[in-house]
């Protein structure tokens, strides 16, 4: 059984342990705790940006685009959760070495680490996890304010990160 640690607001382990279907409910995580959650932005040297398309079927964010992600497993480390999801959905093995740090947030019961990693993915070689996703798609960066999406709150960021080529 899946089991996640909870962190502090920096991210620290606690050493804190819940379960994944605890996990799943907000209330089981205690005051100052947070799930260790995180995402991998994947940009195309056109500058374009990788999406996947969840599942319609999913609880959360049915149909919503979304970067490759998910919760840190026990004893992983965000970087080794971020290249085990992207394997996980897209069938694309990442190196945890060409991961750059993006950003770093919380919400009421949730900590996201977010990094990038500047790779050209071929979506024809992605092999999909049939019961998250439904699709994967490059949108260039203008697109994505006009998405049905989970939430980009990094955008800003995002396109600095781009200007910088």
């Amino acid at each position: 059984m899946e089991k996640h640690e909870l962190v502090d607001i920096n991210g620290n382990k606690t050493g804190k342990i819940l379960t994944h279907v605890e996990a799943r409910d907000p209330n089981n995580v205690p005051e100052g705790h947070y799930i260790a959650v995180v995402g991998v932005v994947i940009i195309n040297s056109k500058n374009e940006i990788l999406l996947q398309k969840r599942s319609r079927f999913k609880r959360a964010n049915p149909s919503k685009w979304g970067i490759c992600g998910g919760k840190v497993d026990l004893n992983e480390t965000t970087l080794d959760a971020g290249v085990r999801e992207t394997l996980e959905e897209i069938g694309i093995r990442l190196d945890k070495e060409d991961l750059r740090f993006f950003s770093m947030d919380t919400n009421e019961k949730t900590h996201f680490t977010v990094y990038y990693v500047r790779q050209d993915v071929d979506i024809e070689k992605c092999k999909l996890q049939e019961e998250e996703l439904e699709e994967v798609k490059y949108f260039k960066i203008e697109e994505l304010q006009n998405l049905d999406n989970e939430g980009f709150e990094w955008l800003d960021n995002l396109k600095k990160v781009i200007e910088k080529v």
